[in-house]
């Protein structure tokens, strides 16, 4: 039995614990002052922005990237006929597509164009995650595609739980009230305006790096890096909430919400695929690999 250690469960719930009492006091801040912290940080047309609304999306799609490449790998050595990998390489590529689209949107904006500008940088980000994937030792694929599983899932959960929510709610954004088109609305409130602030589609995306963490069990380059990650990710979150605030787009209350449901959404997954401790995933080379690849 070969045990590789993923996460001390320990610490990731200790580090939790701090996140979401972080982000309990921001939604307490924002049902109080959303407005005011607009007015203070808002800047029309800014360049900050503008940058981190066009790649603060990007780490959903590009890690979309990597486990559907994982999984037409997997696909490529148990099964003869090859329609379920390369079914999996395009959804990988399409991916790649949808993680440029911002970028080039705002570079030329046009959709058009950007479309184009995705279907030509995923290329090089197909390539990439294809021979990054076909380096990985059978154990180590086994144990990929269990994590591809995982980001997948736990991608399109938070996809699809945004837009219901901003469906459902209906807020508008600052800066049509701004503009005079809409009057300011509590985020607790179902006013149900033509708007689509709450909860943000960035700020939950972005929190997707924490999808990174079981690497850290996967790769021995990734070993002992549980700490890094995961304050890399939670800065790049921080960054991005306050980027869409500063332009506008979103209340302290929406990027709060949003980051925060893909944080809840993505330790339940977790704690699901690997234990309510997520202190190591027992490996069986000669009894489950075969298993786990079909």
């Amino acid at each position: 039995m070969r045990k590789v250690k993923v996460l001390n469960s320990k610490k990731i719930y200790v580090w939790s614990s701090f996140i979401m009492a972080a982000l309990l006091v921001l939604l307490a801040i924002g049902t109080l002052f959303d407005q005011k912290v607009s007015e203070i940080l808002y800047f029309r047309d800014n360049a900050f922005g503008k940058i981190y609304e066009s790649i603060g999306k990007m780490p959903a799609f590009v890690i979309a990237v990597f486990a559907c490449f994982t999984l037409g790998e997997g696909a490529a050595k148990t099964e003869r006929k090859q329609a379920k990998r390369y079914f999996f390489y395009i959804c990988g590529y399409l991916a790649g597509i949808l993680a440029f689209i911002d970028f080039g949107e705002m570079l030329f904006s046009s959709t058009a164009i950007a479309l184009a500008i995705g279907a030509v940088l995923s290329v090089p980000l197909s390539v990439i995650a294809y021979f990054t994937i076909r380096k990985a030792k059978a154990e180590e694929l086994a144990l990929l595609k269990k994590w591809a599983l995982v980001a997948l899932f736990s991608v399109a959960v938070i996809g699809v739980a945004v837009f219901l929510l901003k469906t459902i709610w209906g807020r508008a954004r600052y800066v049509d009230t701004q503009a005079g088109d809409a009057a300011f609305s509590p985020w607790y409130k179902l006013v149900r305006v033509d708007g689509d602030s709450f909860p943000s589609g960035h700020a939950a995306f972005g929190g997707t790096l924490f999808l990174l963490l079981p690497l850290c069990g996967i790769f021995d380059q990734f070993r002992g890096r549980e700490k890094a990650i995961f304050s890399v990710a939670a800065l790049f979150v921080a960054v991005v909430m306050i980027a869409r605030i500063t332009d506008g787009h979103h209340y302290l209350s929406d990027v709060t919400v949003g980051f925060g449901l893909a944080f809840v959404v993505e330790l339940v997954v977790m704690t699901i695929a690997y234990g309510k401790k997520m202190d190591r995933i027992q490996f069986n080379a000669e009894n489950k690999l075969e298993r786990l690849l079909n």
